[in-house]
């Protein structure tokens, strides 16, 4: 997403209109599981008509979602034993920075910037390591 890109906020109000009582639902999960039914709709709410037609930023919000969902499956770091207590703890920050973020498209960029979902891209020394609290 550019900066010059226009945000439809209808839209974007409709899909968190959707998505606010599932991160809600993440953040009251007490395991990995139960909280991965939650992202596995979040994801299913982005890529739907009209969202992932009309609001580009969706499929972004996807991958965000499937880049955490990712610690699970060990890719492209193997966690180890821990990995399914950090998955959680990440599931948590994005529900509640999803929560926080103001419903305007400077919010939505920055959620869609934030640190925490690109962190992982990045080689191994160029970041904090996700592990540590």
């Amino acid at each position: 997403m550019t900066d010059l890109e226009h945000v439809d906020l209808d839209l974007l109000a409709g899909l968190t209109a959707e998505l606010d009582p599932l991160m809600y639902g993440i953040l009251a999960s007490d395991d990995v599981k139960q909280a991965g039914d939650f992202v596995d709709d979040v994801t299913r709410h982005c890529m739907k008509s009209p969202y992932l037609e009309h609001l580009s930023s969706a499929s972004s919000i996807y991958c965000i979602w499937m880049d955490i969902d990712d610690i699970l499956d060990g890719w492209p770091v193997e966690y180890g034993p821990d990995s399914k207590v950090l998955a959680l703890r990440e599931f948590k920050r994005a529900a509640q920075e999803w929560l926080d973020m103001p419903r305007t498209q400077a919010g939505l960029q920055d959620y869609l910037r934030g640190v925490h979902w690109r962190q992982r891209g990045a080689s191994p020394g160029d970041h904090d390591d996700l592990r540590q609290p």
